[in-house]
């Protein structure tokens, strides 16, 4: 028992003694990345601000701190707080510091680093005797709610045999809280009331009337556009139109001086007239579009294209050429309308044929 007990205690011995070997041959490799609390020059060096609370944070939030070393230079990343509520923002300085001899890259900092959004990127560079020393400080920002990581910031220098060198300063670990918080009850939010019964008393009658105003309304609204809707799918193109210039002559514009008001009118239920009676759909087409349209259906006359022409080419200089004519001509345009609807009306069109069938 005596000789398994010095046999246990060697092999202790000689584990520590390995172990401790192996440890330092660790501690000399580059690069070394620790985790420390700041120290007051530290927090000095990278200017941060205080962390505001959280409201809804299980635990208050603490400084971080990450140092890495390789050679000739030395970084350290630092923020004033391991937790921040979601969508909030939180401050990053990196520094880095360089001996001479070393050529540094400055890193690139971009728009986004893993799930944070990245703005506000700052760099200052500075000289301390024969080192280099450059700061970078952001803000970051993430919607990601648990357990997150900004990912690891590689640097990149040139040491003075011209060989590459980088170190890697991260990743640090941040938990971004819910702004309902880890201790969330749904408990304390009281449910939805029951239903609510309103006595009316005496005044449902009223409430009777004013409904059945409603709906008769509604009735004689629906009635009125049907019977609109009837009426013209009635009337012939011919009949509208002789029936919308006896209105227009009725209204006694000329008489009045409205000129223009008259001829708008005028020449809208010409043309009006000729989409609906020859199928041709341009309502939204000019003047000199519409004639040349209408021109090339078969159904409209040399003659009757001539007149069509010379009447609308009038009506548009009284409409936007400021001319004025006499009464007189305005009568006459008005008799021509006339004439023009009963000689391109479907009865003129078919008068013909029937002779033709006598004779």
């Amino acid at each position: 028992m005596i000789h398994s007990l010095k046999s246990f205690t060697a092999c202790c011995l000689t584990a520590l003694i390995v172990g401790t070997a192996h440890g330092q041959v660790l501690s000399t490799t580059p690069p070394t990345q620790t985790t420390l609390p700041p120290t007051p020059s530290a927090t000095a060096d990278q200017a941060e601000a205080k962390a505001p609370p959280s409201k809804v944070a299980s635990r208050p939030a603490k400084p971080v701190l990450i140092r890495c070393e390789n050679g000739a230079v030395n970084a350290t990343l630092a923020t004033p707080a391991d937790v921040v509520e979601v969508g909030k923002a939180i401050q990053f300085t990196l520094t880095i510091n360089a001996a001479d001899g070393a050529n540094l890259s400055i890193p690139d900092i971009g728009s986004t680093l893993g799930s944070f959004d990245i703005r506000d990127v700052r760099r200052t560079t500075s000289r301390e005797g024969e080192n280099r020393k450059s700061i970078i400080s952001f803000i970051a920002t993430t919607y990601e709610s648990g357990m997150t990581e900004l990912p690891a910031i590689e640097v990149h220098w040139t040491d003075a045999q011209s060989k590459g060198q980088t170190i890697s300063v991260g990743p640090t670990p941040i938990e971004v809280v819910s702004l309902i918080g880890a201790t969330f009850d749904p408990g304390i939010y009281r449910d939805i009331k029951g239903e609510v019964n309103i006595d009316v008393g005496g005044s449902w009658w009223w409430m009777a009337a004013a409904a059945a105003v409603v709906i008769l309304g509604l009735l004689l609204w629906a009635l009125r556009m049907h019977q609109r809707k009837v009426s013209e799918k009635v009337l012939a193109a011919d009949e509208w139109a002789q029936r919308e210039l006896d209105r227009l002559e009725r209204d006694e514009l000329i008489q009045r001086g409205d000129l223009h008001g008259f001829w708008v009118r005028l020449s809208g239920t010409v043309r009006e007239y000729v989409e609906k009676r020859f199928d041709i759909a341009a309502p939204e087409q000019t003047t000199k579009e519409f004639l040349a349209q209408a021109s090339s259906h078969p159904l409209i006359g040399a003659e009757h294209r001539h007149l069509l022409t010379d009447f609308l080419r009038a009506a548009d200089m009284v409409k936007f050429a400021a001319h004025r004519p006499a009464e007189h001509d305005c009568s006459q345009g008005l008799n021509a309308a006339r004439d023009f609807v009963r000689e391109t009306s479907p009865i003129a069109d078919a008068a013909p044929q029937k002779m033709e069938m006598k004779s």
